[in-house]
């Protein structure tokens, strides 16, 4: 159980600056708050003695910065390192503190331009595709023209994000922009999957015959295809779908029909928070 949720420590004379970031916090939600936030960008450079001493002297919390001193001669992991700050302030459940942990281990040793796109990964794992789009493309205006694969992987990930809102003939374009600039086999697939939902079932076998080159492939995706339509027949969901078109064909319309109602109305929430920033 955390100790405080408000109020831990006193509130900083001298603030203490994150170089890299440009910030300067001057109390202890504010630490927490950039550890946490922060996570895709900040690495072994918060392990220092500097800010040790500054949680102990300006923040009047020695005894988080007993539990830090003895970490800064050891070769201490920066989530590790952020992980007994922010647990020690108790302003984060243990689920987000462990989330934060996890984030700094998978950027350790990322570049810069690694990072930002891991920071943006997050987002379209969280269902946020079109903040996750928006920032992809100032991404790709700050990237060196040498950085190709990177370029490709940031390209690939604006289609998945656009698939995520079911914008599938732009997602097609982006796969085959990704996959043109680094030839990743998975991405062809991707793009193929992308262009047969994007069209009617006949418009694609044309364009799959017109396209022997990607044979292959094709072959892949229908493999692919096949395997979740078995796997869906035999889910719960389908299962329950059934059942309520049963309830239908029995004459309970009434009660299908709310039942549909209400969960169209959790689809159009789920979508709207999605797409809400």
């Amino acid at each position: 159980m955390g100790r405080i949720l408000l109020g831990t420590g006193e509130y900083a004379a001298t603030p203490y600056y994150f170089e890299n970031l440009g910030l300067k916090v001057y109390s202890a939600e504010e630490l927490c708050y950039v550890l946490k936030e922060n996570a895709f960008l900040l690495d072994r450079e918060i392990i220092n003695k500097r800010l040790v001493r500054w949680i102990e002297e300006e923040l009047k919390l020695p005894e988080l910065a007993g539990e830090l001193y003895p970490l800064l001669h050891k070769k201490t992991p920066a989530g590790a390192f952020a992980g007994v700050i922010l647990r020690y302030t108790g302003f984060y459940d243990e689920e987000t503190v462990e989330r934060a942990e996890e984030i700094y281990e998978t950027g350790a040793n990322l570049s810069v331009y690694e990072k930002l796109k891991s920071r943006v990964d997050y987002l379209v794992q969280n269902g946020k595709y079109t903040a996750a789009i928006l920032e992809y493309e100032v991404l790709l205006g700050k990237l060196p023209v040498e950085e190709k694969e990177l370029t490709s992987k940031i390209i690939h990930n604006m289609g998945v994000a656009l698939c995520g809102l079911f914008l599938f003939e732009e997602a097609a374009k982006q796969f085959l922009k990704s996959y043109e600039l680094w030839q990743d086999k998975e991405t062809l697939v991707e793009y193929l999957a992308a262009m047969r939902l994007s069209m009617k079932e006949e418009d694609y076998i044309a364009f799959a015959a017109g396209h022997p080159e990607y044979y292959e492939e094709t072959l892949t995706l229908e493999k692919r295809v096949e395997e979740l339509s078995a796997a869906w027949e035999e889910s719960e969901q389908k299962r329950y779908l059934d059942k309520r078109l049963l309830r239908k064909v029995q004459g309970d319309s009434s009660g299908y029909y709310a039942e549909t109602d209400k969960r169209l109305y959790e689809l159009k929430n789920e979508y709207r928070e999605s797409v809400g920033s």
